[in-house]
C-alpha cells in the first residue's frame, strides 16, 4: 500500500500537466480556417496517454486483486482456517452466500466475501503428533 501511495505522489504533478496540456484548444489553421485532423489528434493524444497510464497503474492491479479474491472465496471448504471480518476461525459449513465459522466456543455465520485470508497451517492446539 505504501509503495502505491508514493508512486502516485510522484506522478500527480505530471498527470496534472498532461491534463492541462490536453485541455488547450488547437491552434487555428492558416487564414483563420479550422484546424486540420493532425492537430486534433495531437490534442487528444495526451488524454489517451493519461488513460493508458491510469489503466496500468490503478485499474488493472485492482482487477487482478478482485479476481484473486473471487477465486479464494470460490475454493472455500469445510475445515479451512480463515480470517473473516478480523475474526480467525475454522469453516464448519459452506452455503451459497454464507459460511459458518467456529472461533473458540462460538459459532458465527458470516458472508463468504467477508473472508480475506485462508491459513495453510493448523493452530497449535489442533496439531497432531
Amino acid at each position: 500500500m505504501k509503495r502505491q501511495k508514493t508512486t502516485w505522489l510522484r506522478l500527480w504533478p505530471m498527470a496534472l500537466l498532461v491534463l492541462l496540456a490536453a485541455c488547450m484548444p488547437p491552434q487555428s489553421g492558416k487564414d483563420g480556417q479550422p484546424p486540420d485532423m493532425n492537430s486534433m489528434l495531437k490534442m487528444f493524444a495526451p488524454m489517451i496517454f493519461f488513460f493508458v497510464i491510469m489503466w496500468v497503474l490503478l485499474i488493472r492491479p485492482q482487477q487482478k486483486k478482485q479476481r484473486a479474491h473471487d477465486n479464494l472465496v470460490k475454493q472455500l471448504k469445510a475445515g479451512d482456517r480463515v480470517v473473516a471480518s478480523g475474526m480467525v476461525g475454522t469453516v464448519m459449513t459452506v452455503k451459497d452466500n454464507t459460511l459458518t465459522l467456529r472461533s473458540g466456543d462460538a459459532k458465527i455465520e458470516v458472508l463468504r466475501h467477508a473472508v480475506t485470508e485462508v491459513f495453510e497451517d493448523k493452530p497449535k492446539g489442533e496439531q497432531g503428533t
